[in-house]
């Protein structure tokens, strides 16, 4: 039996309501089920947010990591995400079962993840290795979410908080909804992207630096670079960070600066929302960094939300 902690059962039943809770009640026998399959010892689990993450023993000898979601659309997504990057650059498959939510992974050693790395430079030049790796021209037919999807959620925040909540603002919510509407009708060339890399989703393997736990997103190659600008950043004197790191990914991936400073802003928007939706807790540096973007694309740029 697996003593699930108190906090990761409470968000299971959070997200995905009744289908969670049965999810929870079967955990026991899905854990049996696995370790018979495929010949595990499940031993215990990583920390735990969203699913279930745990390395696994084989009979061999060998490990793999045992991954475990509620079947949703996130799941379905991220599987997608897992084929279409297989190869360099992501965690490989090793079996998989969709119905059952159950992913078999390699396992990643020593699996540091990138934000041991004291070098910052360094850092995201790996980061820009791994995109440059993983980013694959829109196919057709992709199930995977489209860029839209965000915009969808940031307006249904605006929808519920019409005049903002904490600290954002009803002019800073409007300003995020105008700066991402006016990025998609400029209909840039869209790509597969990993939909949330970052320092934490990037692990040492023996020989390179692997990408894990994609969400599948089909969107421009500057939107995917957020989520790694935002994190491990400090709570003052952020924009010097920001800026190298731009210039890392601009001049590695020729990336359009313009539109990494407007999508920082408006994603800078969008994540704290997020973390609002959850709870009156967010990140301090992810806000701040709303308004350095913002600052940085209008001594750059112009104003955002004007022309």
């Amino acid at each position: 039996m697996v003593n699930l902690p108190p906090k990761f059962v409470q968000t299971i039943r959070d997200i995905h309501q009744e289908k969670g809770e049965e999810w929870l009640q079967n955990f026991d026998s899905l854990i049996h089920y696995c370790e018979k399959n495929w010949s595990l010892k499940v031993l215990p689990p990583f920390e735990l947010s969203y699913n279930f993450v745990a390395p696994a023993k084989k009979r061999d000898g060998g490990q793999v990591v045992l991954k475990l979601s509620v079947p949703s659309k996130e799941f379905y997504s991220e599987v997608d995400a897992l084929r279409y990057f297989a190869g360099d650059g992501m965690v490989s498959i090793i079996d998989i079962e969709v119905d059952r939510g159950i992913l078999i992974l390699e396992r990643l050693t020593p699996g540091d993840t990138l934000a041991t790395l004291e070098d910052d430079i360094k850092a995201t030049q790996i980061a820009a290795d791994i995109m440059e790796s993983l980013w694959v021209r829109e196919t057709p037919g992709s199930c995977l979410p489209e860029i839209e999807e965000r915009e969808k959620s940031l307006l249904d925040f605006q929808q519920q908080f019409p005049f903002g909540k904490g600290p954002i603002t009803r002019e800073l919510l409007q300003k995020a909804v105008q700066t991402f509407r006016r990025l998609l009708d400029e209909k840039n060339e869209r790509y597969i992207l990993h939909g949330d890399l970052h320092h934490y989703n990037i692990l040492k393997a023996e020989l390179s630096w692997v990408a894990i736990d994609p969400k599948g997103l089909v969107g421009e190659r500057e939107y995917d670079t957020i989520q790694f600008l935002l994190n491990k950043l400090p709570d003052a004197n952020i924009e010097p960070i920001l800026l190298k790191r731009i210039a890392v990914l601009v001049g590695k991936l020729k990336l359009d600066e313009r539109r990494i400073l407007a999508w920082g802003f408006a994603h800078g928007v969008l994540s704290t929302c997020w973390s609002l939706e959850e709870g009156e807790d967010y990140s301090s540096a992810f806000f701040k960094s709303i308004f350095v973007f913002e600052n940085l694309h209008n001594q750059k740029y112009g104003l955002l939300g004007v022309g």
